[in-house]
């Protein structure tokens, strides 16, 4: 049966909205507690703005921690911009929601993880595909030892090629 409610986007709009009600509580007051950010974003996605000494180095997709060493995060409503410290020096970088592939909160083993493969384009006009992007997050995610596979929640689990238990009714 073919969706013409669009739960897809429905779905993805509610969970990019986590990301900008979470930077929005910091925006003016920081971090409390432990709290600390791990976000994942396509680098060639359109809106991204990466300075190109780091864009030689992540081409494809980058991994961000909002922590300790940033400052003038300004929250808007299609994404954030932020600066980060890169040895030693403070770097601006803009983040549009749609360019995030995952954002997490491991101190309180909080995760939540997109696809691209909704028809996002990046510059050279190839789709960025899920299998590609999730290879990369895994590698990434192995390199650094965090654990965020406890509270994960994907798009995935509500695509339509997923198959409810047959006669649950609620």
């Amino acid at each position: 049966m073919q969706d013409l409610i669009g739960y897809d986007e429905i779905i993805e709009k509610s969970m990019r909205s986590v990301i900008y009600e979470t930077l929005k509580k910091i925006e003016k007051s920081g971090l409390p507690g432990k709290h600390y950010f791990i976000v994942t974003f396509a680098t060639k996605f359109p809106g991204v703005v990466v300075p190109k000494s780091i864009l030689e180095k992540y081409p494809e997709e980058m991994t961000i921690a909002i922590q300790f060493q940033f400052k003038n995060l300004v929250v808007e409503e299609d994404g954030f911009k932020i600066s980060l410290s890169f040895a030693g020096k403070f770097e601006k970088l803009v983040v549009p929601y749609k360019s995030i592939t995952s954002f997490a909160d491991p101190s309180m083993n909080f995760a939540l993880k997109f696809s691209m493969s909704y028809g996002d384009l990046d510059e050279t006009g190839e789709q960025y595909n899920e299998s590609n992007l999730a290879n990369k997050s895994k590698e990434k995610s192995s390199e650094s030892n965090i654990d965020l596979s406890a509270k994960v929640i994907s798009l995935d689990a509500f695509r339509k090629n997923h198959k409810p238990n047959s006669g649950a009714n609620s």
